[in-house]
């Protein structure tokens, strides 16, 4: 049976009776079954997802679905007129409220963002409380562990932990609050990087990130057994290790991005009215606080503001080359390209209020002096700028 689902596409799943039998009534057996070959890799993750996530949209907002609309759904949805299959599929009229409760009492929770309000404190929660904004003040890279913080000298910092929560910052072995427990609330550390510094944070499951300029990032000293959560405000590239039963989740003010094991860019700012999400490899679920789940595959980006989401192809490189010092741009706003390297030399830039009109392409080396960077740009735009009381001041012609 196993080699039969090794070729299915979203409708083959959606024309399955035992899959759609097995998502709206799920038993221990049928929950073990696609454990299995999700784990095996024996189907084609994305095709189940999206088969997964149909049956799921029937849930939202009505609690009845008439007849005569379940076929016309139906229809559009499996592309056929095989009525038998169709009466296989709804031969009671489709509640939405119950399929709800059916996919959340369905075990695979590799593919919700499943809460867990029965935990002592969210990490959210804690975001909010705790969380450090003010990158533009600090001078040193800090790992704060509850009351206490620990300073980093230099423009770049190496934090590890081991998959028992030990810390080890630049290779030097450091104490920290001690680690979670069952019975225990998690211990959340915070690696604050100021605007103009870097650094690279291997977490205890041996997820690696890459953590750009004026970044907090919040995650516990150790993992629960069952999920992966850290919260992020500014910017990092993942590569998050593989682990089918404990899905990895990175939360940031505006979106939830859910992984396995995957190589991925988040961008979300808290000055930027835009957040992003840019895929290298594998596959991500991106979930906004107010809108529906969205499947990003490799080199495509999600972008979200309060207004709209949107999804498109792009060339991935030009997203995460920060990582290796060097920012690449393509026909962006000059505006947007001054504003990043403000960030990342950690200056402050005084602009003109008017839009310049401005768009550029080209490649800059992160590790430059600031102003020989500023000198090409002016080269080759009208652009030109002058420091005054250590602010730069940019005038567009």
């Amino acid at each position: 049976m196993y080699k039969k689902y090794s070729q299915f596409k979203k409708y083959d799943f959606l024309e399955d009776t035992f899959f759609v039998d097995s998502m709206k009534h799920p038993t221990e057996e049928s929950e073990h079954f696609w454990k299995q070959l999700i784990q095996s890799e024996s189907i084609d993750v994305d095709e189940f997802i999206n088969a997964y996530e149909t049956l799921k949209e029937f849930s939202k907002n009505k609690p009845i679905v008439e007849d005569y609309l379940v076929d016309d759904l139906w229809l559009r949805i499996a592309e056929t007129n095989k009525a038998k299959k169709r009466k296989l599929l709804f031969t009671v009229p489709l509640k939405y409220a119950a399929v709800a409760g059916l996919l959340l009492v369905l075990g695979l929770s590799y593919f919700t963002f499943t809460r867990h309000d029965d935990s002592p404190q969210q990490i959210s929660d804690f975001a909010r409380q705790n969380i450090i904004h003010k990158h533009d003040q600090q001078t040193e890279i800090q790992v704060i562990s509850g009351k206490k913080a620990l300073a980093v000298e230099g423009t770049q910092a190496k934090v590890e932990y081991d998959n028992e929560g030990n810390l080890k910052v630049n290779k030097q072995t450091v104490a920290v609050q001690g680690n979670i427990s069952k019975n225990e609330e998690p211990v959340y550390n915070q690696l604050v990087v100021p605007f103009g510094k870097r650094a690279f944070l291997t977490l205890s499951d041996g997820s690696k990130l890459w953590v750009n300029t004026g970044t907090t990032v919040i995650y516990p000293v150790t993992f629960d057994k069952d999920r992966r959560e850290i919260y992020v405000e500014g910017e990092v590239f993942a590569e998050v290790a593989h682990d089918t039963k404990r899905p990895f989740i990175v939360k940031t003010d505006k979106l939830d991005v859910q992984v396995l094991g995957t190589v991925f860019n988040v961008t979300a700012y808290k000055d930027d009215k835009q957040c992003s999400v840019v895929l290298v490899s594998g596959s991500v679920n991106v979930k906004p606080g107010k809108g529906k789940a969205t499947l990003i595959k490799p080199s495509q980006m999600y972008a979200y503001t309060d207004q709209s989401a949107t999804l498109r192809e792009v060339d991935v490189e030009n997203y995460v080359s920060w990582k290796d010092g060097i920012y690449i741009f393509k026909n962006e706003p000059i505006e947007d390209i001054l504003l990043r390297l403000s960030r990342y030399y950690n200056v402050t830039m005084k602009l003109p209020s008017s839009p310049s009109g401005i768009s550029c392409s080209g490649k800059l080396e992160l590790k430059d002096d600031l102003n020989e960077l500023l000198n090409g740009l002016s080269e080759i735009t009208s652009m030109s700028f002058g420091v005054k009381d250590e602010e730069y001041r940019i005038k567009f012609q």
